[in-house]
């Protein structure tokens, strides 16, 4: 009787510490953006426009090296079809392609790059058309909100069948603070 007792308030106590330790948004309000700002210092964005695509997945990224915060990475829409991933972070814990940038503009007052995956053994020069034709992707760093850090984003379309540069530009104007 007294070693349940012993076990069961080890258990207990586990439990509290792992509750204790594990971040807020673990509890979830059923809003991934909002239960990721929780987690993270830098300012999490939610897209007001995803062109008509359904959230496949949102969430933080795994691969971040320990003591880096994760990043957040949301998937719309099907491989098959119509895709795009917003990735968010300050870091970013990973790399993303390469390619020609075909466009710049700004949003929210930073510089916007928009980059098109075009084919490198073609001889003619990368348009904004090439990004719904080959993938791409937009890379910006937008504002920090109250006392939060800038974010970097990226917005990448590839798979299926590609978004345009100017699909791009729309969601990452769309870009909301979360909370």
């Amino acid at each position: 009787m007294k070693t349940k007792r012993i076990i069961g308030i080890a258990l207990a106590g586990t439990a509290a510490l792992a509750a204790l330790t594990s971040p807020a948004r673990a509890m979830g309000t059923g809003q991934p953006y909002d239960d990721l700002q929780v987690g993270v210092t830098y300012t999490v964005y939610e897209p007001s426009f995803v062109a008509g695509l359904k959230a496949k997945h949102i969430g933080g990224s795994t691969n971040c090296p320990d003591g880096t915060e994760e990043n957040l990475s949301a998937t719309y829409g099907t491989r098959t079809a119509k895709q795009f991933t917003l990735t968010e972070g300050n870091p970013m814990c990973w790399d993303i392609a390469v390619g020609a940038t075909v466009m710049t503009t700004t949003i929210m007052g930073a510089k916007a790059t928009v980059i098109a995956y075009c084919d490198p053994a073609s001889s003619k020069p990368c348009t904004q058309a090439d990004v719904k034709k080959f993938g791409g992707h937009l890379a910006v760093t937008l504002p920090a909100k109250g006392s939060l850090r800038p974010t970097n984003v990226w917005i990448e379309t590839y798979g299926g069948k590609n978004l345009s540069a100017a699909e791009l530009v729309k969601i990452a104007k769309g870009l909301v603070p979360a909370v």
